[in-house]
């Protein structure tokens, strides 16, 4: 009986080890083991050097992590910007709009794009001796649309990792470079021709660096090329001009993110061992706007993604851009009756500028000051109902320190500009850089190797708070000054502020818009019918206290407030004034520094007050404004405080307080309210003033809220 079982066993050792050493015709899998997914099947077959993502997908798309979720590679890669690189509508549109602005460069434009967009058809066809490679022969190559794929990435040689502008190198000896050391070769040999190896440049920012620093070569308004060189987007330099590189965090830290758990990398051989740390093949980035057109689209773009992969992919992009990319806050710095004071700081929590990659991306700051009662008082970053700027510049909103208008607005963008200096957004025609004030990552400096292309330009370089504190570069931040004009109003202020994320918007797509050819025009469909609300990013709100300053004359005043101040010890609110302050009189006693007089204890804003002072001075009240009070007299002299904000007409107060009115007289002032001699000097009661009041009969005055 245990010879019998021990033979069984055999037998089944050696049927095992014959199929991991047979070796498919062409490398190709036989069709039963294409694992389709609900009909959108990924690519599989072969070229000269690469593999459709469907033959990698047979063994790597089956991982779990610790806890069991699915972490399967192509399950998470092809709803991607990488996975859709080449089936892409924008970018379809962009160079067909290249194309047709110099028709004769279309066939090298295509050529240079569908290098980082298509690199298995443009590889390929170049590797074959080709010249040129076009739009169309990819769309009719399942494996060119697979995008940027499994072998492209993993075959990308060390020897050209860091090159730049889409020279990185394939291998032609089928050779997958992975991130574990002494991989099982048998099973991936056999079954597809190529060798897996260890190396670790593939879990290095040059890796990346092969599409996302990308140098073009402009031409003149009349397609004559300039001969110098323009920095279309250079993330893997903004990434190695920060403190990204020294605290070991590369490109792939965030967008390839490791777990620790141990993970079966691949389902075959059944025995291979789980490996740690595995790197989720998510690729999550801030383009959430292009996932909802692919998802919206996925029958008419020929995408192998569920809707479900894209739900994926769309959150864990949101999670990222608004939880690892921003920091946000406002903060108070001065109130006057005309004008409120805030600093609003942006910090970049990225490894590269914030926004970066694609000149059509921007963010923008939308800063809102309304009242206690909803009104809005101020409103920069307004946008109407298709998500357009209301107030924004025709050609180019510029970098500010200081806002003080809602018609400014704060955009953090890269502008190109041509040869005659006109902003363009004709990729080819780029020669200069008319505006970036993209937020920096922190340990950014002017001084840095990378510095030529990552360069600040615009008003942006010469603001002491954009990547500055203290003088000293590198903070990674921007502090804007907002100068909120109130215009009198005295009260509470709701601040909100909101930093909003755009992908591209209708100014930057208006020139490509004004072509037309197939690609543009389904991109203008689909872009016309999609949710264009720009992501918001971060949102912070604060309340601002109400505040008034009395401006206190040289000799006597009268002083009132509608304000319960924060700390109402009378010492602290005096504090700024105390020195040119001679004396202070009010119901509860005197303040009279001279002769060491100090009966008033705490400011009580039901009470008026006469103060007298040696030169003049401005005394600020912040804390929460009183509403809806009425205040009783009996009959005699008193001293009136004004709890109102506004001016208060005398012929608009209480009628029964009216009737009982002897005469109201300004203190130091001479106007006078004298109705039975019809004196009427006086007609309003001012806030922040006094007044001596006769009344005939007991009466209540009712202060009614201003706003």
């Amino acid at each position: 009986m245990n010879l019998t079982r021990q033979f069984f066993i055999l037998l089944i050792s050696l049927i095992t080890l014959l199929l991991l050493a047979f070796r498919f015709d062409n490398y190709h899998l036989p069709a039963k083991m294409i694992i389709p997914v609900r009909n959108n099947p990924l690519p599989t077959g072969y070229n000269n050097l690469f593999a459709g993502s469907g033959n990698c997908a047979v063994c790597h798309n089956s991982m779990t992590n610790g806890q069991g979720a699915p972490i399967g590679i192509a399950n998470d890669w092809r709803s991607t910007m990488m996975g859709n690189s080449a089936k892409d509508p924008l970018w379809q549109a962009k160079v067909s709009h290249e194309g047709l602005v110099n028709p004769s460069h279309q066939e090298a434009l295509e050529n240079v794009c569908t290098t980082c967009h298509a690199p298995v058809g443009n590889i390929n066809a170049h590797y074959a001796q080709k010249d040129y490679y076009t739009i169309a022969e990819m769309k009719n190559d399942p494996l060119a649309l697979d995008g940027v794929q499994c072998t492209v990435c993993h075959q990308i040689t060390p020897e050209s990792s860091g090159n730049f502008s889409g020279t990185f190198s394939i291998g032609t000896n089928k050779i997958i470079w992975g991130p574990f050391s002494n991989p099982f070769i048998n099973p991936m040999l056999f079954n597809t021709g190529y060798t897996p190896v260890h190396s670790n440049h593939i879990n290095n920012s040059e890796l990346c660096a092969s599409c996302h620093t990308l140098l073009t070569d402009p031409v003149d308004l009349n397609g004559v090329a300039t001969g110098e060189k323009f920095v279309e987007q250079a993330i893997y330099h903004e990434w190695k001009n920060s403190v990204f590189p020294t605290e070991n965090k590369s490109c792939q830290s965030c967008h390839v993110p490791r777990i620790n758990d141990s993970v079966k990398i691949s389902t075959v051989p059944p025995w291979l061992q789980p490996r740690l740390p595995f790197g989720m093949h998510q690729f999550a980035g801030a383009n959430i706007f292009m996932g909802k057109i692919f998802k919206e689209n996925i029958v008419q773009l020929g995408i192998t993604a569920l809707t479900s992969n894209f739900d994926s992919t769309i959150s864990r992009s949101s999670n990222m851009l608004t939880r690892q990319a921003l920091s946000l806050s406002v903060e108070e710095t001065g109130r006057t009756n005309d004008t409120l004071y805030l600093n609003v700081l942006l910090t970049n929590k990225a490894g590269h500028k914030f926004p970066s990659g694609f000149p059509s991306r921007r963010a923008f700051i939308e800063l809102i000051a309304r009242t206690n009662t909803g009104d809005t008082i101020f409103h920069s970053g307004r946008s109407d109902d298709h998500h357009n700027l209301i107030a924004e510049n025709t050609d180019f909103e510029p970098h500010f320190n200081t806002i003080n208008s809602e018609d400014e607005v704060q955009i953090y963008e890269m502008v190109m500009g041509d040869v005659e200096g006109n902003v363009t957004t004709v990729l080819e025609r780029a020669y200069q850089t008319l505006k970036d004030n993209r937020i920096p990552p922190e340990g950014f400096t002017t001084a840095h190797p990378s510095y030529d292309t990552t360069k600040i330009e615009g008003l942006a370089a010469t603001d002491p708070d954009f990547n500055k504190q203290n003088g000293i570069e590198g903070c990674g931040s921007d502090k804007i000054s907002y100068h909120v004009p109130l215009n009198n109003y005295f009260e509470e202020i709701e601040i909100v502020v909101n930093v909003f994320y755009q992908t591209v918007n209708d100014k930057w797509l208006d020139n490509m818009f004004s072509y037309t050819s197939d690609d543009i025009n389904r991109f203008k469909n689909m872009y016309e019918n999609s949710d264009r609300a720009p992501v918001l990013v971060q949102s912070v709100s604060t309340m601002i206290n109400a505040g008034f300053d009395a401006v206190l004359r040289k000799g006597w005043n009268s002083l009132s407030c509608f304000i319960l101040p924060e700390n109402a010890q009378i010492d602290s609110v005096l504090q700024f004034i105390i020195n040119s302050m001679e004396i202070m009189i009010g119901d509860s006693g005197t303040i009279y520094p001279a002769a060491s007089i100090h009966t008033i204890d705490f400011f009580d804003p039901f009470q008026g007050y006469s103060i007298k002072m040696t030169s003049p001075a401005v005394l600020s009240f912040r804390g929460s404004s009183l509403s809806n009070i009425s205040k009783t007299y009996e009959t005699g002299w008193h001293l009136l405080p004004v709890l109102s904000s506004c001016e208060m007409p005398i012929n608009s107060l209480n009628q029964n307080f009216i009737d009982k009115i002897n005469i109201i007289v300004e203190l130091a002032g001479w106007r006078v309210y004298w109705p039975e001699k019809q004196i009427a000097t006086l007609t309003h009661l001012s806030p922040g003033k006094a007044y001596l009041l006769n009344l005939k009969d007991t009466a209540t005055i009712i202060f009614s809220n201003c706003y």
